[in-house]
């Protein structure tokens, strides 16, 4: 039987102790412990906790890892520090997902328990697909995107960079949101989202612009 692979979780909040629990249920993966700015103690869930300032993380190299936070474009900058370090990025699934033999996944992301990820579907690097949500067939989900639990994507929806897509929300066919776009949870999206802005309501409408504080550097607001 194949050992573990050990890994480090970066986030030691709620989201990084479901990350450990995949890992660990998987069976593939083993976390070492959890890295976090601002470390809620020592341990968590019987695993070390270290700061990103700590010498022990610091000397690591060829780190295998996974970004356990909730924030995308936070998450996002952090994987590319990770791999700009040498870092490789693990994906995981817990074993109570189904993920289509038929379907790709990016490095990094994590598919929790419940969810499904349909054949045709391709899903980026550091993404999210959260409890029970669901990814049918031919959908393409960019980079560092988030579906919150219970998210509903329809077929041939386009997810684009960044993207966080609230609880419960749903997608109809075919339609695409932009990049660093939200959707608000209970949204039903019937057409397509521009980048940098949210959508609430059902059906959705984009009523203003994404804060700034929730985008990358350089990426810019789009005037409401």
């Amino acid at each position: 039987m194949r050992e573990p692979i050990q890994f480090w979780i970066y986030g030691a909040g709620g989201h990084g102790r479901v990350v450990a629990d995949a890992a660990r249920a998987s069976g593939e993966f083993e976390p070492l412990g959890f890295v976090d700015d601002h470390p809620p103690g020592s341990r968590v869930d019987d695993l070390p906790v270290l700061k990103p300032t700590d010498p022990a993380w610091l000397a690591l190299k060829a780190l295998s890892f996974v970004v356990a936070i909730g924030e995308n474009c936070i998450r996002a900058r952090i994987f590319r520090e990770l791999l700009a370090r040498g870092g490789v990025p693990r994906t995981l699934v817990h074993p109570a997902a189904t993920v289509s033999p038929r379907a790709t996944l990016g490095p990094g992301t994590v598919v929790f328990a419940g969810a499904v990820v349909n054949p045709g579907a391709i899903v980026g690097a550091n993404c999210i697909l959260n409890t029970a949500c669901s990814v049918d067939h031919d959908c393409r989900v960019a980079d560092h995107a988030h579906l919150c639990p219970g998210v509903r994507l329809a077929g041939t929806v386009d997810v684009g960079e960044g993207v966080m897509i609230g609880t419960g929300a749903v997608v109809i066919p075919g339609r695409r949101i932009g990049a660093w776009a939200m959707a608000g949870a209970g949204a039903v999206v019937v057409r397509h989202v521009p980048s940098a802005r949210v959508a609430i309501g059902n059906p959705a409408r984009a009523i203003h612009p994404v804060a700034p504080e929730h985008l990358p550097e350089g990426f810019g607001t789009i005037p409401a």
